[in-house]
């Protein structure tokens, strides 16, 4: 063959069995190959999307002709009105069903403790001079980032941006965090509270979020902002707890929120670890001030036990990442991962505003998929 003399054989192989073909070692089934036909008369060119339906087919699919020739699979069907498909092999490794697919994006979250932040100090950009690459690598992998420096009057461009807004109960775009009298949230109290390491609205059904918390003022004494990573938390919690960890990704409890000013009562029931398809940690929902669980009577005190030992290491400063929000500055926080929360301070010392403002974080994510992927579209 005429590309074998630019690329040798055992570079690329295939072996035809009855029902699939091997490639490189990886098997595609013959129905599935059908289904994801690249042809124009069945893969649209500006959407992205499938024109023909595979259940039309009649028989299952067969190929008359298969062969592998300049960096492609080409496989002629046996239909009744001929019909050709060609796969890239870079398209087919990226879409392999066995094994690791290898293209595929991979976000690289590092597990971090206050001592990997000590020895590997996150990079605070400036919303005017900074890379905002570098910003959203650290979101991506850390689970937060701070921008500084960025003007009120941007602030909603800034938002936009990112992608549409979880609009929360009647707050609004933003919800306002400012100490008031008879506060619906801790986090409004006149007495300047402390939160304790928590994830936002535990109580509702929401997407994955992205929480942005802008400071328009901070001139309070106290008040310094935490992170806690809770995936690098639960990673160790299972480590010396795996008892307790079970009990956390397997009970469900309730997380409530009463709305007295609007005449709203929410509820959500979850584990507050959760797990994906392959056991490993997909979110952790945490919230002690909205927690009202509703546990058999036999089964509280040993669910107790986990609760607060799980509880104890979001509060263990070896997890903790303490700094001072100023005016300008721009919190983003992986809501479903990195836990935050306050000390205490005092509203008679000075004014300190926060505006949040929730994004779905699939949004977020998807616009880095996009660059990342993008090359196996421009394949095709």
């Amino acid at each position: 063959m005429e590309n074998n003399s630019l690329h040798p054989p055992e570079k690329h192989d295939f072996n035809s069995c009855d029902r699939y073909v091997i490639v490189n070692g990886k098997r595609f089934h013959y129905i599935w190959l059908r289904d994801n036909c690249l042809s124009p008369k069945c893969y649209h060119r500006t959407s992205f999307q499938k024109m023909h339906d595979i259940s039309e087919l009649k028989t299952q699919p067969k190929p008359l002709k298969i062969e592998l020739k300049d960096e492609k699979l080409i496989i002629d069907w046996d239909e009744d009105i001929p019909h050709q498909s060609i796969f890239p092999i870079s398209w087919l490794m990226s879409h392999a069903n066995d094994g690791k697919q290898e293209t595929k994006p991979t976000r690289e979250k590092i597990l971090w403790d206050r001592t990997w932040l000590d020895a590997h100090q996150p990079e605070f950009v400036d919303a005017q001079s900074g890379d905002s690459k570098t910003w959203r690598n650290q979101l991506l992998s850390l689970g937060f980032t701070v921008i500084k420096n960025l003007p009120y009057q941007e602030l909603d461009n800034f938002v936009s941006s990112l992608g549409p807004v979880y609009y929360l109960a009647k707050y609004g775009r933003y919800s306002k965090v400012k100490a008031i009298p008879n506060a619906q949230d801790l986090s409004l109290s006149a007495e300047g509270n402390e939160l304790s390491p928590h994830t936002d609205i535990t109580y509702m059904h929401t997407p994955p979020l992205v929480q942005l918390l802008y400071c328009a003022e901070n001139l309070a004494t106290g008040g310094e902002s935490v992170v806690v990573d809770g995936f690098r938390v639960a990673k160790d919690f299972q480590q010396h707890h795996p008892e307790y960890f079970d009990i956390l990704t397997k009970v469900p409890v309730k997380f409530e929120q009463f709305y007295q000013e609007w005449e709203y009562y929410v509820s959500r029931t979850t584990p507050i670890i959760e797990l994906d398809r392959d056991s490993l940690v997909n979110a952790v929902y945490f919230s002690h001030k909205n927690f009202s669980s509703q546990l058999p009577f036999d089964h509280i005190e040993k669910f107790y036990e986990a609760y607060h030992a799980f509880f104890d290491y979001l509060k263990n400063p070896a997890y903790q990442y303490w700094f001072r929000m100023e005016t300008g500055d721009c919190w983003l926080v992986e809501n479903f991962r990195v836990l935050h929360g306050r000390k205490k301070f005092d509203p008679s010392s000075g004014v300190r505003h926060l505006k949040v403002a929730y994004m779905d974080w699939q949004y977020f994510a998807g616009r880095e998929d996009f660059h990342r992927l993008k090359n196996l579209y421009e394949l095709i």
